[in-house]
């Protein structure tokens, strides 16, 4: 029978009922139709946990608002090349531009400004859980390994909370195109003697992208990698390969323009990223953010359960059978490792600088987990695992989207919620001519009447035909004008002045009309 009578086998006609699933040229196997169930699954569970903070949650003041600013300003006529903040080169924010890129892409299409924040962060957290269970499914052929470790990405609160999955900030991109980059020069490493270039070109591409997203951060697993090649006894051919010294000088080569184009049209821009990210983050503690050796190590065990419980099953993975298991498991391992090495000996110690190296956990433990339980006589059912993971789902949903925030949530001060309020108010109030009056938020980084979020809807109104002002206290405000504040200093000191008339309110914020010339306002 021909291919086109085979395809017409398939075909729906009044006397032949569509067959599903199809076979012939459209067949979908059943361990095909396996994955894609997988596959949405974890899809769908990830999307259940993020997307109820990512769309409900006001904007962090660090270091997502910032981040928002630069976006804005370059989609609304700013420069692509050199992100700025209040109109000038941002020398404080001095990460590589692919996720504000990005996001400024979204907001000049449209895009309302929350989603064309967080969806970048989202879509990537999403990748990174496909991404963990593609590995596991390619490498050693396992698919309850890549579902485990899939799930155990997503039991993770650090991983899809704050910092990371649900915000709009460099750790989600990061780390997706970090486990690309690792996997593929694993896989490079690993074929050497069949000359396989296809493997360190992606990994080259990888690279870069990660560097243009975080800088220096892109190179810590580095170390790892070549400690894995020297295991698998690869390292003296990978040096006389010289595709692998094309892809290296291609890299610095392509970083080092960017930084030269960066520096010609934003003078000082190099020392300020020395002082910030190089010298400052890795040699001096930058505000304040000082912790002991084991400060990583700690916050995992809190935040990245249940597989922190399940890492001893990496003791029966050292005795697999099969060798692509154990190298799977060893390379995982050693990138992780050399991440957690070189965040721990760095001076600034952030809890999210972690996130990346998540998924190597994960893949690691997902392989070896499966190894455990496959080991016995008769071997262990997956569901004496998926059991306690289903409840450790549950609890981290509680976590993320139901639980109270506690007195050190980025979300309790009241100075955050100006997104919504404006949004609550817009269409009740005119808000063209509107001035916002705060007093700006307490830094270590010296900033006066410093609000990124109140900069960033005053300048987003700006699309909406509204012009809103952001002023401190004192300044002069005429007449009839409409004020909204959600500093709660000068909130409640508006609701007890005669001169104010309160429009609407709520436990955040007020927005009312000055009847006459108000008094000097609290400093």
């Amino acid at each position: 029978m021909t291919e086109l009578a085979l395809a017409a086998r398939n075909i729906p006609t009044s006397r032949r009922p569509f067959l599903w699933p199809p076979t012939g040229m459209f067949a979908v196997s059943s361990e095909r139709r396996l994955d894609l169930a997988y596959g949405g699954l974890l899809v769908a569970l990830t999307a259940v946990m993020l997307l109820p903070g990512s769309l409900t949650l006001p904007m962090e003041l660090w270091d997502e608002s910032r981040n928002a600013n630069n976006a804005l300003e370059m989609a609304d006529g700013g420069s692509w090349l050199v992100t700025t903040f209040g109109g000038v080169p941002d020398h404080w924010n001095t990460k590589p531009p692919l996720l504000i890129w990005i996001v400024a892409a979204l907001l000049r299409a449209g895009m309302e400004p929350m989603l064309a924040l967080r969806l970048p962060s989202i879509l990537a957290t999403m990748g990174s859980v496909l991404l963990v269970y593609v590995a596991c499914r390619t490498l050693v052929r396992d698919q309850l390994a890549g579902l485990l470790g899939g799930l155990l990405l997503i039991c993770s609160v650090l991983f899809m909370g704050d910092h990371s999955g649900r915000t709009g900030d460099f750790d989600a991109l990061l780390a997706l195109l970090h486990l690309g980059f690792v996997l593929c020069l694993g896989r490079y490493i690993d074929l050497v003697p069949d000359r396989s270039g296809v493997w360190i070109a992606a990994a080259a591409v990888l690279l870069f992208l990660a560097a243009m997203t975080k800088g220096v951060a892109s190179g810590l697993a580095m170390p790892g990698l070549l400690a894995y090649a020297i295991a698998r006894g690869r390292f003296l051919a990978m040096m006389r390969d010289w595709r692998l010294w094309a892809s290296v000088f291609g890299v610095l080569a392509a970083l080092a323009g960017w930084l030269a184009l960066r520096e010609r049209f934003d003078p000082g821009y190099l020392a300020a990223l020395w002082g910030n990210d190089i010298g400052g983050r890795m040699l001096n503690v930058l505000d304040a953010h000082d912790e002991g050796p084991f400060f990583y190590l700690v916050f995992l065990t809190l935040t990245f359960q249940p597989a922190v419980l399940l890492l001893p099953t990496l003791l029966a993975a050292r005795r697999d059978p099969d060798p692509a298991r154990r190298h799977v498991c060893l390379l995982m391992i050693l990138t992780a490792a050399s991440w957690l090495l070189a965040l721990s000996c760095a001076r600034t110690k952030l809890y999210w600088y972690v996130a990346p190296a998540l998924p190597l956990l994960a893949i690691a433990i997902g392989v070896a987990t499966t190894t455990y339980l496959r080991k016995g006589q008769p071997p262990l059912p997956g569901r004496v695992v998926l059991r306690p993971i289903a409840v450790a789902l549950l609890i981290a949903f509680w976590y993320l989207n139901i639980r109270a925030h506690d007195a050190g949530s980025p979300y309790t001060a009241d100075q955050v919620w100006y997104g919504p309020f404006l949004n609550e108010i817009r269409g009740e109030a005119r808000l063209d001519g509107a001035f916002i009056v705060d007093h700006g938020l307490p830094n270590d980084a010296g900033f006066q009447n410093y609000n990124p979020i109140a900069a960033f809807y005053a300048r987003e109104a700006q699309t909406r035909g509204e012009h809103i002002r952001v002023v401190a206290p004192g300044a002069q405000i005429p007449v009839e004008a409409t004020l909204i504040s959600c500093d709660p200093l000068v909130r409640d000191w508006l609701k007890s002045q005669s001169f104010f008339t309160a429009i609407r309110a709520n436990t955040h914020c007020v927005m009312g009309r000055v009847a006459v010339q108000p008094d000097p306002q609290p400093g």
